[in-house]
């Protein structure tokens, strides 16, 4: 079985000169994604076009785009459900960064914030896992750890893929905001450090004119981060603390 769709492809030149949207009809399995259906554009009608792709899963965030409209991973999007939404479906760059060339944009900035957040890609585990909802209702039981491991360790949730930068109306109009990815990762790099001078410097990297006091409040990034890291909620969190030691040092 096949779907044919057509794709309103945001095409531009290096650095976003001549930016137009160009139509393609494309056929592809009936099962397939947005990301499918982007490839085969670029398979059977113009190999000029300049996107990225990896994992093909949603776990390299390198695919991240607009897909009518809302920033996704397009290689988890059906293209049958993008279709419902909206045909032509309409495909574009990520918003709030610089456009190197159709549908990738420079996520040279973006990397350097997240390497100055000083998180790394892997966390602690957790101490419980969820058990089989047919088990135990979807409760938690503790994890056997085995002889001579301490802990378990595994990747973080955020795999920066730039969506919640894209999605931030704050990243619209401030470019010196740190950003909620940035914003996050500070939280997760104090919450795994166990050095209170560093945890010290992380927060005073949050505080100020562009850190979390310049977050609007919209939720937007939560609510399009495609693996729950729940940005705005971090931002909440670590204004709370903030003030916490704002009234610690005004007691003392």
């Amino acid at each position: 079985m096949t779907i044919t769709a057509t794709l309103e492809v945001f095409r531009c030149a290096p650095g976003g000169v001549d930016g137009r949207f160009e139509s393609y009809d494309v056929t592809v399995h009936d099962n397939a994604t947005v990301l499918d259906a982007i490839e085969a554009v670029w398979a059977n009608h113009d190999r000029s076009l300049v996107f990225r792709h990896a994992c093909h899963h949603a776990s390299c965030g390198s695919c991240g785009v607009l897909v009518n409209g809302s920033e996704v991973l397009p290689c988890i999007v059906d293209l049958a459900d993008a279709l419902r939404q909206r045909s032509p479906v309409r495909v574009e760059p990520l918003r709030n960064l610089p456009l190197a060339g159709d549908l990738v944009v420079d996520v040279t900035g973006f990397f350097e914030r997240m390497l100055a957040s000083t998180m790394s890609i892997t966390r602690t585990a957790e101490d419980a896992l969820p058990l089989d909802a047919d088990d135990d209702g979807g409760r938690s039981q503790a994890v056997s750890v085995p002889d001579g491991l301490a802990r378990f360790n595994r990747f973080e949730n955020c795999v920066e893929c730039g969506i919640c930068i894209s999605a931030c109306p704050t990243m619209a109009t401030d470019e010196r905001f740190r950003g909620p990815a940035m914003l996050a990762a500070l939280g997760r790099a104090r919450a795994e450090s166990a050095d209170p001078q560093q945890r010290e410097h992380l927060l005073d990297l949050a505080d100020g004119e562009h850190g979390v006091w310049r977050c609007h409040s919209s939720w937007e990034c939560t609510q399009r981060c495609p693996q729950q890291v729940d940005p705005a909620e971090s931002i909440m969190e670590q204004r709370r603390e903030i003030l916490r030691r704002r009234f610690r040092r005004r007691v003392r």
